[in-house]
């Protein structure tokens, strides 16, 4: 009996998500330090619920590091919802890390085309959709998907010093 067209999609896309993990589990850890196992956990879980979603004839790392950033966002915002501040945090530094974290990403971010910058935030900021930033910024969807790319690239290019 052939095997199912589902099952082997499923094992397909499982074997995406093992060979993919470290990179998204190295993108977590420089984001959320210790909790980045549980937010690592939490983007596999939404990328296998997603699953459907995923096109076999594109680079999977692109999609998992996607589904882990846009995790970890809603992981931050939990965070800061949940969050009662005291005194003593509100007077304690931050730690260098992760100023130097925000500086790197913050000069980054800075150096992109404005539309790039624009969409690359309006996406995993604001999470608005594809189609909301094309709407907004009135451009064809696959435009705005090449300005994402792009911009993701450029980011990519500034963190490895290319």
């Amino acid at each position: 009996m052939p095997p199912d067209v589902d099952s082997a999609t499923d094992a397909a896309f499982a074997a995406m998500l093992s060979a993919a993990a470290p990179r998204a589990r190295a993108l977590l850890r420089r984001l959320c330090g210790a909790d980045a196992e549980d937010v690592l956990q939490e983007a596999l879980t939404k990328a296998w619920r997603l699953r459907a979603n995923w096109d076999p004839t594109v680079a999977g790392d692109g999609w998992l590091l996607q589904t882990a950033f846009r995790t970890f966002c809603d992981f931050r915002a939990r965070q800061q919802r949940n969050r009662t501040t005291t005194l003593p945090e509100l007077v304690a530094a931050p730690a260098p890390d992760r100023l130097e974290l925000q500086d790197e990403v913050a000069r980054a971010v800075a150096s992109l085309r404005p539309i790039e910058r624009d969409l690359l935030l309006g996406f995993h900021r604001d999470g608005l959709s594809i189609e909301e930033l094309a709407a907004r910024h009135r451009l064809p969807a696959n435009t705005v998907k090449s300005h994402l790319h792009r911009a993701r690239l450029r980011l990519q290019d500034e963190h490895h010093g290319r």
